[in-house]
């Protein structure tokens, strides 16, 4: 499984990952993949933003609750999660500013 690049969580060009086992694995290219290019946004950006859903090469996207999309954030930045609710933070108000998707991953092409 490759990912594409970041589409809107309502694009129905591409179906939802329904299977447990293609989401587990869809989860850990993300997280890799917003590591290495310092990307990081709420779970709020992720079902309502222009690029908030990542999308693979099997025309398929990953689509998470905000709150599961605040658990992803926390694997993403490394964050102890001491409390339990760590996930919080990143599921509807960032507790710093976003760095969102380029429009084109291929081409870098900003999104402002």
């Amino acid at each position: 499984m490759e990912l594409v690049g970041f589409t809107n969580w309502h694009d129905e060009m591409y179906q939802r990952i329904e299977d447990s086992t293609e989401s587990d694995l869809a989860e850990r290219i993300v997280i890799e993949y917003m590591k290495q290019h310092n990307l990081r946004f709420t779970g709020t950006y992720h079902q309502c933003g222009e690029f908030g859903a990542p999308y693979f090469e099997t025309n398929q996207k990953l689509c998470m609750s905000m709150r599961s999309w605040g658990d992803l954030m926390v694997r993403v930045l490394d964050i102890e999660d001491k409390r339990g609710m760590e996930y919080c933070t990143w599921a509807w108000c960032a507790p710093e500013e976003e760095i969102l998707p380029y429009a084109n991953m291929e081409t870098k092409e900003d999104l402002s």
